[in-house]
């Protein structure tokens, strides 16, 4: 038997399901340990906005990292909302900004903040 190419096989257009509600979780991260959680709601398609002004600058880059892995590997995308803040949004979720698309899926605070 012949194993199928990973080309072969069909994606799901999450745009065509128009019976899922869009949702926004908005959470405030104390501990890098609470990135799994935040990882989970992405993953089960709902916007997700991260205030990361509670962590130092290196934990909370660690975990745009994270998340910006994350929404890359469900074809989404990270938005720099505010100093320490940013969105991660599915691929279903359209997001309409006057500010440029950031040069890599992970933006480094350090970049932002100067």
């Amino acid at each position: 038997m012949k194993a199928k190419s990973m080309s072969c096989i069909p994606r799901f257009d999450w745009s065509a399901n128009q019976n899922i509600q869009s949702e926004v979780v908005v959470k405030n991260i104390k501990v890098v340990e609470e990135t799994r959680e935040a990882l989970q709601l992405l993953q089960a398609r709902k916007v997700v906005i991260l205030v990361l002004d509670q962590l130092s600058t290196d934990k909370a880059q660690r975990v745009v990292d994270w998340m910006a892995g994350g929404a890359c590997a469900i074809d989404g995308q990270t938005f720099w909302v505010a100093e320490k803040t940013f969105m991660f949004v599915p691929n279903q979720v359209d997001i309409q900004s006057q500010r440029p698309a950031p040069s890599s899926p992970s933006p480094s605070l350090k970049d932002i903040s100067t």
